[in-house]
């Protein structure tokens, strides 16, 4: 019986959380099909780091930012009212919605004012000397 108690609150508790981002969860930007290439002679700040490049790709187009570890790219369609498709902006080491005020971080695009939702995220993988940024 305190098993099936157990797992029925661990159950609730996975839901919770889960559903933390406001109606709906935080897979709020539309997926589409993209495959953009990153090189050094188009982005050259991207190969930096924290430098960083606005790409084609995505909802709005891509941030993609080099973290000194690797390169991150998340989509410029701003989380909050993504019907709007508010195209996002960096500011420093903060990505901006102009027009919501909302702010994540650069370095791993987390909400930091308004928005309760992370930016969405993209893959990035290496293939020789160019960066490819896909869904």
């Amino acid at each position: 019986m305190m098993k099936t108690v157990g797992y029925c609150i661990l159950f609730l508790f996975s839901t919770m959380m889960l559903s933390r981002c406001g109606k709906g969860g935080c897979n709020v930007i539309s997926e589409v099909s993209f495959n953009t290439g990153i090189n050094q002679a188009e982005h050259p700040g991207v190969y930096a780091t924290n430098g960083y490049a606005y790409a084609p790709g995505g909802v709005r187009g891509l941030i993609v930012y080099n973290t000194g570890d690797g390169l991150v790219a998340y989509d410029r369609c701003s989380t909050v009212a993504p019907e709007k498709r508010n195209q996002v902006v960096v500011d420093g080491l903060l990505i901006v919605d102009e027009a919501s005020g909302a702010k994540w971080l650069l370095r791993d695009g987390s909400p930091t004012h308004i928005a309760e939702c992370s930016l969405r995220r993209y893959n990035v993988r290496k293939s020789g000397a160019v960066y490819y940024v896909s869904n």
